[in-house]
């Protein structure tokens, strides 16, 4: 039998992987020392197979097993997509993917059952080592997350899981979990069929260690996944069948245009393979994973996947610099920005004062933060005394009252430099003196708020994106003056909440909505020109993007794209020149977008958009005439956008191409599947790059005239990632 002593010889030696046998039960402890989380790496699988091969020889007397992780927070976390990397062609990946499935196949076929004791992220490779389980137990923390998300990353499951999930938990509902990504808490997962128990953390091993010598004496039957098939009866009639997938194709096809591979090659592994055995199924899974793994698009996903995490993680100053903790913050301005900012808050344990001038605004911000607190609340499946304690975070006020405990506070009034001015002023008199102030501005530089501060050291802008429950970046604006804490505060704050942070220096538009800019003012002067708004917004969609640049003109709102486009264009007169006038116009004849449901679309009595609305040719004096071909429409509009994010860098706006690509991609939907702007010129060739914008000075101006750093990385061959393939 183990001892003790055993364990702590392995622990000492830094092993991911160990095992104590105490009284015929082993419990397996996952902790890998290198990294903060557990992932099934080469040297996890290396240490994974060693205990597999004690467990088949049956030392110790071993009657039942319980793989349990040491990481709070985590159990496996997936694949190390570090490894990725080292794919230099499908045979490797697929390599890679026949030695997961050996692995857990090897863990399915022990004689012995084997309980996943699972408190944190089972996602990927890990929910995939769970379900080569016997039984799966799961803690009712928040944190205990199930999925298998690969599409996201251009790939799909390799370890097994396109075989096993359809045949444990049917069809439908694994197609779900794998073409969305989405991820389940522990009771979800338990109503889907996935976890048989769902526990406390105070209890976990213990109840896992009793189940398992339950399951041993044969005292208690585990959840059984057919072999081939579906569990569900109907979804294995040839009618059912055929409809699921084609519905599923259907859906696929609606939201991605067929620009990612994953997703359909999903779909076709676990159709030629539903009805075969386990070991067939994962044959094709193998082929599958090793050929999408080396595409342009996985390499891509891959890339956004790494830049997003290294942004959450480096605030970019030294390890001296400390950041404030975050607990309590205020929100003045109680409109649609600012309770979103409170509900985003609130919901990550963060306690909020809302504050505007009249009660009923007041009332009105509380209400919008709480139904967006509810309804996640409701989609979490969170206890009703949960639900109480999460809304009651957020506190409504018209005094100022309370600031004095904020460590944050964020202004989020209108975009009136005069109003910010007197706001900032009103806090600081009612703010305690370490307080962070942060502006959610999207327009105004932030010296020029600074210079109302008594305090311009603790100014900084903290800008969110609409809505704000939905969209992950927040772009964190330092102007001269910022003191090197007050970002570190308002990064950690950001991170908190679950966004994903980027900070970039103070400048017309910030880096999002300057490079957003020109994209914009290109459309609407294609407009002008005579091409049809759905013809735009088609074109943009194909190459990408989630909605076309006219729809996004409705959903910013056109008085807002007006303010912004003046705003712009008269900081880059030299080369944008005068606005089209086609917004102008727009606004002029009361057309405003959704908000008032008349904009260049038109809306239903229910808000949707219906088709193009033909009386908008008239207004803007130009009925469309002409018939421009999509890749001409796709070139001018995605290169004045990937030019001015170069610029961006080359003016020291950001702070390296990794973060332009965060924002491009998180910020206003560049596509994913291309890796953001600057990889975009990697991939393509910046010499490519540079020889279509000169093609397009030629034929319409100073407005392409290419970035001095374009050049530069032209001449001489280099990437801004030497990753980039």
């Amino acid at each position: 039998m183990a001892t003790i002593l055993e364990e702590e010889r392995q622990t000492a030696q830094g092993a991911p992987v160990r095992m104590e046998i105490r009284d015929g039960l082993a419990v397996v402890t996952l902790n890998d020392p290198a990294r903060p989380v557990n992932v099934i790496s080469e040297g996890m699988l290396r240490e994974m197979g060693e205990i597999l091969e004690r467990l088949e020889n049956g030392e110790g007397g071993v009657r039942a097993a319980v793989i349990v992780s040491a990481k709070k927070g985590t159990w496996i976390a997936g694949a190390d997509i570090e490894e990725f990397k080292n794919f230099a062609a499908p045979a490797d990946a697929e390599a890679a993917s026949r030695a997961g499935q050996e692995m857990l196949d090897r863990l399915e076929q022990l004689r012995i059952p084997v309980v996943a004791a699972i408190d944190g992220a089972a996602l990927g490779g890990g929910l995939e080592t769970a379900l080569a389980c016997t039984y799966r137990i799961a803690t009712d923390s928040p944190k205990t997350k199930l999925g298998l998300p690969e599409v996201q990353l251009g790939i799909i499951p390799g370890a097994g899981g396109t075989a096993r999930l359809p045949r444990l938990i049917g069809l439908r509902a694994a197609l779900d979990l794998m073409l969305t990504g989405k991820q389940l808490d522990a009771r979800r997962a338990m109503k889907a069929g996935i976890v048989d128990e769902v526990v406390p953390q105070t209890v976990l091993l213990e109840v896992a260690s009793r189940q398992a010598m339950a399951l041993a004496a044969k005292k208690l039957q585990p959840r059984a996944a057919r072999r081939s098939g579906s569990p569900e009866r109907l979804e294995n009639l040839l009618p059912m069948r055929k409809l699921i997938f084609s519905k599923a194709r259907q859906g696929v096809m609606e939201k991605t245009h067929g620009l990612y591979p994953a997703p359909l090659r999903l779909l076709k592994v676990i159709e030629a393979g539903l009805d075969k055995d386990v070991r067939a199924a994962q044959e094709m899974e193998a082929r599958a994973f090793g050929e999408l793994a080396v595409t342009p698009e996985a390499r891509s996903l891959v890339h956004v996947f790494f830049t997003s995490t290294e942004a959450k993680n480096d605030v970019g100053l030294g390890d001296d610099v400390k950041p404030k903790s975050v607990d309590q913050i205020a929100v003045v301005g109680a409109g649609f920005m600012g309770a979103g900012i409170a509900a985003a808050s609130a919901e990550n344990g963060i306690r909020v004062r809302l504050k505007d001038v009249k009660p009923e605004a007041a009332a009105k911000g509380l209400r919008t933060a709480r139904e967006s607190l509810i309804k996640r609340a409701k989609r979490k499946k969170m206890r009703r005394f949960e639900v109480t304690k999460l809304v009651d975070r957020v506190q409504p006020t018209t005094e100022y009252s309370g600031f004095h405990a904020s460590d944050v506070v964020v202004e989020a009034v209108f975009e009136d430099l005069s109003l910010k001015h007197r706001v900032i002023k009103e806090i600081e008199e009612h703010a305690g003196e370490g307080v962070v102030l942060g502006s959610n501005t999207s327009t105004i530089p932030i010296t020029k708020l600074a210079e109302a501060s008594a305090r311009p050291d603790h100014v900084i802008g903290l800008h969110f994106f609409s809505p704000v429950e939905k969209m992950p970046l927040v772009e964190i604006i330092t102007h001269e003056g910022t003191a090197d804490w007050v970002t570190a505060t308002a990064h950690a704050y950001a991170k908190k909440i679950g966004k994903t942070p980027i900070v970039v220096h103070d400048s017309p538009g910030f880096y999002v909505n300057r490079i957003l800019s020109p994209y914009m003012a290109e459309a609407a002067l294609l407009l002008q020109e005579g091409v049809r708004m759905e013809e735009l917004d088609r074109a943009m969609t194909e190459w990408g993007f989630p909605v076309g640049p006219v729809t996004l003109y409705d959903e910013v709102g056109l008085d807002v794209a007006q303010k912004a486009g003046k705003i712009m264009a008269e900081a880059f007169a030299d080369r944008m020149g005068n606005p089209p006038t086609v917004i102008d116009k727009m606004v002029a004849d009361g057309r405003l977008g959704r908000k008032n449901s008349k904009g260049f679309y038109t809306f239903g009595e229910d808000g949707k958009k219906q088709g193009p609305d033909e009386a908008v040719y008239a207004l803007i004096g130009n009925p469309p005439k002409k018939e421009t071909p999509r890749a001409e429409l796709q070139e001018r509009l995605g290169l004045i956008m990937v030019n001015e994010a170069v610029r961006t860098l080359e003016e020291g706006v950001l702070r390296s191409a990794r973060d332009g690509d965060v924002g491009a991609v998180f910020g206003i939907g560049f596509p994913p599947f291309r890796g953001g702007p600057f990889w975009y010129v990697d991939v393509t060739g910046a010499q490519t790059v540079l020889d279509r914008l000169r093609a397009l000075e030629q034929r319409f101006g100073a407005r392409y005239r290419p970035a001095k750093l374009l050049e530069e990385m032209a001449r001489d061959g280099r990437k801004f990632f030497p990753d980039a393939a």
